[in-house]
């Protein structure tokens, strides 16, 4: 096999030419992020899902219904436009509303598409048969071996990208979306039906994510099998972000050279046990890169991203300025926190510690309430400042417990403004897709991985767990008691939730709440009016990193045995975010009724089928659609009827008054 060195690293034919298989993949799921953000300015993250449907109803209809590949294929492509039609048709109602939350449902689109994926109506009974590859051609290059299915990829991947760029530059639709895509009113004066091609934009995608995963499968369907596939998805972001989320030519080529460059780092670091984490640290670092290089193509846009603001969930003016609402709160306030702390005495062990997991998970909802709710930074990344806060915890079991959560505020703080940097320049979904590789990058190259010995130095750092696959951590003692018990330790996160509790309403209430919603309303408002834009941006951030790394010392005694691949991923992120959507976004009270709706009721009522249907990315989706003001909105209208009660009741007249 022909060998040879490019700037000191070593590369074969056989390997480039894998990387370039594996990049027309990513490429192809790149071109139809690229389609739906120009049409329809939404990035998707149920995008590679969308495929995975497509592919595992592909499995059942050839291996056990036993349809030739063909039929099977072209009945798959149908239903694959129909599910992408069918989605934008969901999801259309929310296309007037801030992208921030229409990219938040897809998150809980993706998820819905994954419990799909999961009925038998559309699952085999077996999925690990061999997925079907309609040819048996192989090409050899040297002593390596292309399969069937990467000569097949090598094949349809262009053709395809090919054929969606004849379809956009000479059909009647395609100019019709190109025409969309520059400027929507405008093209809906020309005599464009905007909303038929919305539709007809993401029933393309959905054919695009369907050939992209049944070109992937073969040999690797667990990979996709995920509500969200962090890894591919992330690649096919970074091609996309490359190219500015507007050149199909440039996301398409994008992809080929990160899969070229993914397998040559491979390929020279085969021998190297961190190969996987110096990778995702490349990757990491590429969307930062991008993001700074087309940070100014990002924001020319003629249309606006961010086209209105959010209302905070579950505020009522009527809560501040009556009396007898005030104490109904209060009263409300009371009730809650006499049930929290009595709950651990009612129920067993088992069921305490749940209750210590849905105080700590609210905790972190709150974070989320500072940085998504008031300062307008989406992060799908938020768990990976939980992970600093679990770090702190595991590497410093000595220290004393206050001073233990402190520290681990403090050090997540610094953390989330480095990760912050880009918000200056950027926001809403670019810094979105920053968050996400942030997560995969606290997952797989910092966990895992103990100690780092920093070049030119020889130095050890230690960053990571100590053990990746099995960390111990004994509960602490809170001056001089232990909290070893279940039940004690329940008692001490709702002191933990009640003090941040106490912290976020001090915020809120003197003022930083109104300087992150000024910044997130109008920067230039708000710059003209003495609001230091810069400083507010990245006290967003601090303020949020410290709940977060407090939470995440929390959530390490409450697990005490976790590692760094199951505790630690996007999927904790993006359930935390959904959190803060569940319960409305800018909502103190929320936060804490979300944690309880999405983490409490799964553990304490069981996982029943009509449990998981209600916490999932259905009930997120619903939230969404039909009660935007979230659980927040919900407590406070419930308040608001119970004070109009008992102000009619103290107003009826008396017989004696008749």
């Amino acid at each position: 096999m022909h060998t040879f060195a490019v700037a000191g690293i070593e590369l074969d034919t056989f390997t480039v030419v894998q990387g370039a298989i594996q990049g027309l993949l990513y490429g192809l799921l790149a071109l139809g992020l690229v389609l739906l953000y120009r049409t329809t300015r939404v990035v998707n993250f149920a995008h590679g899902q969308l495929g995975v449907v497509i592919a595992v109803f592909m499995l059942k209809l050839t291996d056990e219904l036993e349809i030739p590949y063909l039929p099977s294929l072209l009945v798959c492509l149908a239903f694959a436009a129909g599910l992408g039609a069918l989605s934008e048709m969901t999801l259309r109602r929310l296309f007037k509303r801030p992208r921030v939350l229409v990219m938040v449902a897809t998150i809980g689109l993706a998820e819905v598409l994954y419990l799909l994926s999961l009925l038998r109506i559309f699952s085999p009974k077996q999925t690990n048969v061999p997925f079907p590859v309609p040819i048996d051609w192989e090409i050899h290059i040297g002593d390596g071996i292309i399969p069937p299915e990467s000569v097949l990829t090598l094949i349809v991947a262009p053709l395809v990208a090919i054929g969606l760029a004849a379809f956009l530059r000479f059909s009647p639709w395609g100019l019709a979306m190109r025409g969309m895509a520059e400027n929507t009113d405008s093209a809906r004066l020309s005599g464009v039906w905007v909303k038929r091609m919305s539709t007809l934009a993401w029933a393309i995608a959905g054919l695009l994510s369907a050939i992209t995963a049944i070109l992937y499968s073969p040999g690797r369907t667990s990979t996709l099998s995920e509500a969200l596939p962090p890894g591919v998805l992330l690649r096919a972001l970074a091609a996309a972000l490359i190219a500015s989320m507007t050149s199909y030519t440039i996301a398409f080529a994008a992809g080929i050279a990160i899969g070229i460059i993914e397998q040559i780092a491979t390929f020279n670091l085969v021998t190297d046990l961190h190969s996987t984490a110096y990778i995702t640290l490349c990757l990491f670092l590429l969307i930062l890169l991008a993001l700074a290089v087309q940070v100014g193509r990002l924001r020319r846009d003629p249309r606006t991203e961010e086209r209105s603001s959010w209302v905070l969930g579950g505020e009522s003016g009527r809560a501040r300025a009556d009396a007898t609402r005030r104490w109904v709160g209060r009263g409300g306030v009371t009730i809650a926190l006499l049930l929290g702390a009595g709950l651990p005495f009612m129920v067993s062990e088992g069921r305490s510690l749940t209750l210590s997991f849905v105080f700590i998970y609210a905790v972190i909802a709150l974070s989320m309430v500072v940085l998504t709710g008031w300062a307008g930074q989406v992060s799908l990344g938020q768990f990976g400042l939980v992970a600093v806060g679990a770090i702190v915890a595991a590497r410093l079991p000595d220290m004393s417990t206050i001073l233990l959560l402190v520290v681990a505020g403090l050090i997540s703080s610094v953390v989330a403004v480095v990760v912050g940097l880009p918000a200056l320049r950027i926001r809403g979904v670019y810094l979105a897709v920053t968050t996400l590789g942030f997560a995969l990058f606290m997952q797989v190259t910092v966990l895992p991985n103990p100690c780092w010995t920093l070049p030119f130095t020889d130095t050890d750092v230690c960053t990571g767990l100590p053990d990746q696959f099995s960390t111990y951590l004994d509960r602490p003692d809170l001056f001089g008691m232990s909290l070893t018990n279940t039940r004690d330790f329940a008692l001490f996160a709702l002191g933990v939730l009640i003090v941040v509790l106490l912290i976020v309403r001090t915020w809120r209430d003197r003022g930083i709440a109104r300087r992150l919603i000024a910044v997130r309303d109008n920067e230039t408002a708000a710059a003209a009016m003495g609001t230091p834009v810069v400083r507010t941006k990245l006290l967003a951030f601090a303020l949020s990193g410290f709940l977060a790394g407090v939470a995440g010392a929390c959530f390490a005694f409450a697990q005490q045995r976790f590692s760094a691949g199951e505790n630690f991923g996007p999927k904790e992120s993006i359930l935390v975010l959904s959190m803060a959507v569940v319960g409305g976004l800018g909502s103190v009270p929320g936060a804490v009724l979300a944690a309880v709706y999405l983490v409490g009721l799964p553990f304490l009522l069981g996982s029943t089928g009509t449990v998981q249907f209600i916490t999932s990315g259905f009930g997120v989706l619903a939230f969404l659609l039909y009660l935007p003001g979230g659980l927040g909105a919900v407590a406070c209208h419930t308040g608001d009827l119970v004070a109009k009660l008992i102000q009619r009741t103290r107003a009826e007249p008396t017989g004696a008054d008749a």
